[in-house]
């Protein structure tokens, strides 16, 4: 608090205390070590205001305090103040002007309470009167940059990620969810919904530049081309959108001359289907007849007579296309006496019968049926030459003990010679 010095006439004195000549000077100086006591006196009311040493305004008091007794009343409101009072302000047409903060205060010491050695040096004091602002009117600046508490905390919430992507995000798309269930939630709407869009649908798939028109099959002969034609059953004009052509591609390969097929809707309005077709890799005699079957044993097209595939092999019995890749190996093994095989016959569902000209048969194991035939082959290229001998049957089913069957002539003669090797009388 700043405190202002003046004497008794009113004029500004200095409240320094004067010092002594160092050399003069006394310890401890009284001057320094307290201030001199000053008695409470009363309030004068300079004849000019001072303005406000500080931009708050404080309540009413001086220094040293009053008693309680003789404290001054608050000063009062300008509105109450006389006309004729010096320090009331102008009053215009807009009411009256605030002056700055309030008057200054005198404070007059009394001098009997002073120390004796203090009385000559005792100033005047005086302390600034401040003006208590009515009830009325804001304490605090008008235009406070300072947020509200509310706001305060509203920014504060604000800035917390989980709360703004929910502002941004989660909250639109949980109106959004409301709004679309509600409406889903009655029939009529969902019943003109999927009205709509069956007739949008419409629209479109009808329109001419989606319309397929013709069928182009590519296959190596006519007969499959014809085949796959009227397998797919495609009814023309029709638009492209109803056209799957997933589905169309697995019927036309269900035909069994058809491995692969590739379909496509060309520029123009064609449905383009290309066809690769199965391979004839033997012919397999059943009791339905003559079918030809591709190396994997798959059913390829009926065959009418023997005659129309002669270069291909023959197989015969039940389960020989699921044991077609065990009959190629015998043949590529046989391939010396090649020519002369007429088929194979699947026994069993087990074991391989070969069956050459001349009426012979080769019957091989279920097991090692490849190395029983090398061994017949090596014989009959060898010296023994057995396929040339009158033997039908040249049994291999063990391996470890051959057996032959030799035709009626042979046996008759071979009983012959047994009898003269013996010696035995002939009748």
């Amino acid at each position: 608090m700043s405190t202002v010095i003046r004497d008794a006439r009113g004029e500004r004195v200095d409240a320094t205390p004067r010092r002594a000549d160092s050399s003069q000077r006394e310890w401890p100086d009284r001057h320094e070590m307290m201030p001199p006591p000053v008695a409470a006196g009363r309030v004068l009311r300079a004849a000019k205001p001072m303005p406000a040493q500080w931009p708050d305004e404080m309540p009413e008091y001086s220094w040293p305090p009053l008693p309680d007794a003789e404290r001054p009343v608050r000063a009062p409101r300008r509105a109450e103040l006389p006309a004729n009072d010096p320090v009331a302000p102008p009053v215009t047409a807009r009411g009256p002007v605030r002056p700055a903060p309030g008057p200054v205060r005198r404070v007059q010491p009394e001098p009997d309470l002073l120390e004796p050695d203090h009385r000559a040096e005792a100033p005047t004091i005086a302390s600034l009167e401040w003006t208590i602002p009515d009830a009325a009117e804001p304490r605090g600046p008008v235009n406070d940059p300072s947020p509200s508490r509310l706001s305060y905390r509203l920014n504060r919430l604000w800035l917390t990620p989980m709360v703004r992507h929910f502002v941004r995000i989660g909250l639109p798309l949980m109106l959004i969810a409301t709004f679309a269930g509600g409406w889903f939630s009655q029939e009529e709407n969902r019943t003109a919904l999927v009205t709509w869009v069956e007739g949008v649908k419409t629209t479109i798939q009808n329109q001419p530049m989606f319309e397929v028109a013709s069928l182009d099959v590519q296959a190596r002969s006519p007969e499959v081309a014809e085949g796959v034609a009227q397998m797919l059953g495609v009814r023309f004009p029709v638009s492209s959108w109803d056209l799957d052509l997933g589905a169309l591609r697995a019927r036309a390969e269900e035909l069994d001359a058809v491995e692969r097929a590739w379909l496509q809707v060309r520029t123009g309005g064609v449905l383009e289907v290309r066809v690769t077709e199965r391979v004839p890799a033997m012919v397999w005699r059943n009791a339905g007849g003559l079918d030809l079957v591709d190396a994997t044993g798959h059913r390829v097209a009926r065959l009418a007579t023997r005659a129309a595939r002669a270069d291909l092999p023959l197989i015969a019995g039940d389960g020989a296309p699921e044991a077609i890749a065990e009959a190629r190996a015998l043949l590529a093994s046989a391939a010396p006496i090649l020519p002369r095989i007429r088929g194979l016959v699947r026994v069993g569902n087990r074991r391989w019968d070969v069956v050459l000209d001349r009426n012979q048969r080769i019957q091989l194991p279920a097991t090692g049926a490849v190395p029983a035939l090398e061994l017949v082959v090596a014989m009959t290229e060898g010296a023994q030459q057995l396929l040339s001998r009158d033997v039908t049957v040249v049994d291999m089913r063990n391996p470890d003990r051959p057996t032959l069957r030799l035709t009626q002539d042979a046996m008759a003669e071979l009983t012959r010679n047994r009898t003269l090797a013996r010696g035995a009388p002939t009748r």
